[in-house]
């Protein structure tokens, strides 16, 4: 006799009864816990929603992709794309917008055209910058900290 390992999504309750045992259903509280362990997690996948993609395909010269907010507090955005992953080489392009500000929830869409058509296989790496928005100085000094956040995408060329 071997043992047989397996995972349930729900406990199994037994009963003694009638000199055996009898499989019941999981009780109510078990589906509450259950209900609402699952509930938590597509909450927190919600609040773990990526702000911008991971990977960005170059049509010609030609991409676009939407920057999300996901936060409770509005974010300045500024977008730059980079030759390679030293982020020091900036690329000719224009990119609409590329510096905005973003409500809480709210989401923008940033198109990027290459000055120049990419030769095939190339990659770029698309800089997006979340920081918060800027506030009027204190009439005195104060030391002030500002955390920035920087996401780096892969902008490929496609066909």
């Amino acid at each position: 006799m071997y043992p047989r390992f397996y995972l349930r999504l729900l406990p199994r309750a037994r009963a003694w009864r009638h000199g055996a045992y009898y499989s019941t259903t999981p009780s109510m509280g078990c589906f509450a816990r259950t209900s609402l362990m699952i509930a938590c997690l597509i909450i927190l996948a919600r609040i773990l929603t990526a702000q911008v993609n991971a990977v960005l395909v170059l049509h010609e010269r030609d991409a676009s992709m939407v920057v999300q907010n996901p936060s409770g507090k509005p974010l300045r955005v500024t977008v730059t794309l980079f030759a390679d992953s030293t982020l020091a080489d900036t690329v000719p392009a224009r990119i609409s917008p590329s510096a905005f500000t973003l409500q809480p929830g709210a989401s923008q869409t940033v198109r990027l055209r290459l000055q120049s058509p990419a030769p095939a296989g190339a990659a770029f790496r698309l800089g997006t910058t979340f920081a918060p928005p800027e506030e009027e100085p204190e009439p005195r000094p104060t030391m002030r900290f500002i955390l920035a956040t920087r996401i780096v995408t892969r902008v490929e060329v496609g066909p």
